[in-house]
């Protein structure tokens, strides 16, 4: 069995170095002797012991996917108290519970981050739907739409929604419409510009990708090449004119969106195809117990955890897809018997007429009724 350890360097200019994935809270005196028994690490000195905490939570299963307890109307759950470790974990946590506690206040509806929204939607999506057993630590890894959720991209994932739940300034929609124009402008001009195969530029696009032009092609056919980056057009010549204000970063962002297109619609396209049956809504009073279909791990879970729709049942573990299958059906068939029902009792009303019609007749009392 092995386990990895990775040295990370605290600085350009220290001799410090963090000893990822050595955690421990073992007594001080211990940790310099065990620090030692790795290889490279003989001769090591210690500056700052390790420590751990130990604290209670509150399962977050008890929770909706707004943070707020499910018992409980009104009161809401965040940070450490809900399993979690991590400053960035707590303070994602600390940003929704006072969010739609503040809106809760007010009869709004609670705000629910989607799981391919944002990473602090992966994170709450993983609290309420999956039993944890050790402290949750939110890593990129967790996330199976990591194409999508990039640090250049996350202004243009949630802004929006913040400027709709009256967290985004004027100001700064402003500041941010006018970001979103000028990268869209520079995608249209990397569209548009063409360059002969004989030009320097093309000279050097061929020695980055290693792969020779054979014809004229746009900038942004340029950009889908291997190694061929923004910085490249601009020196020699090809870059975005002065006038237009767009910053580098705001013409990576374009030339990430140039150079993964395909694999970002190929996501984008995978996530339309789940959003049909995900998004599809369960009965807060489901008895799961009573779906026979089900396996008997499912049906347990189900009941502890009470998913809001089918996305978040498919992501408990213990639920597997033949359970999801299984309760689609049920679903249907509840629904069709509904609305079977609500047909025939309309039928029923619309044979005996309007209820003002009908003239109540008294019924006589029943004999021992009568002589009381």
């Amino acid at each position: 069995c092995q386990h990895q350890i990775f040295l990370e360097p605290e600085g350009r200019n220290t001799p410090e170095l963090y000893v990822q994935g050595f955690s421990t809270g073992l007594p001080e005196r211990l940790q310099l002797a065990l620090l030692r028994t790795l290889p490279g690490l003989e001769a090591c000195t210690l500056l700052r012991p390790a420590y751990a905490v130990e604290y209670d939570f509150l399962p977050a299963h008890q929770c909706h996917a707004s943070l707020e307890t499910k018992k409980f109307r009104g009161l809401f759950f965040s940070g450490q108290l809900n399993g979690t470790t991590g400053y960035e974990e707590a303070a994602s946590q600390g940003l929704l519970a006072g969010l739609n506690a503040a809106r809760r206040a007010q009869e709004l509806n609670t705000v629910i981050l989607p799981r391919d929204s944002s990473y602090i939607g992966t994170l709450m999506d993983d609290l309420v739907t999956k039993d944890l057993r050790e402290p949750y630590r939110m890593l990129t890894s967790r996330s199976e739409y990591r194409l999508l959720l990039r640090a250049d991209n996350a202004d243009r994932r949630l802004t929006p929604l913040g400027r709709d739940i009256g967290l985004i300034s004027g100001d700064r929609w402003a500041a941010f419409q006018a970001k979103q124009a000028r990268i869209e402008a520079e995608k249209a001009r990397l569209a548009s510009t063409r360059v002969l195969e004989t030009s320097e530029l093309a000279a050097a696009v061929a020695a980055a990708s290693g792969q020779a032009l054979q014809r004229a092609a746009t900038l942004k056919e340029l950009l889908r090449r291997p190694h061929v980056h923004h910085p490249l057009l601009v020196a020699h010549g090809y870059g975005a004119p002065a006038d237009t204000g767009i910053s580098p970063a705001e013409a990576e962002c374009a030339e990430i969106d140039i150079k993964y297109a395909g694999f970002i619609s190929r996501q984008e396209k995978q996530l339309q195809q789940l959003a049909g049956k995900a998004a599809k809504k369960i009965p807060a009073g489901t008895d799961y117990s009573s779906i026979s279909t089900l396996s008997l791990e499912a049906r347990e879970k189900l009941t502890k955890f009470r998913p809001a729709d089918i996305g978040q049942a498919g992501r408990i573990g213990g639920v597997n897809p033949a359970d999801i299958s299984a309760l689609l059906l049920h679903l249907e068939v509840q629904r069709r018997r509904a609305a079977a029902a609500a047909a025939s009792d309309g039928q029923q009303q619309r044979q005996q007429g309007p209820e003002s019609n009908v003239v109540p007749r008294a019924e006589p009392l029943p004999a021992a009724a009568a002589s009381s």
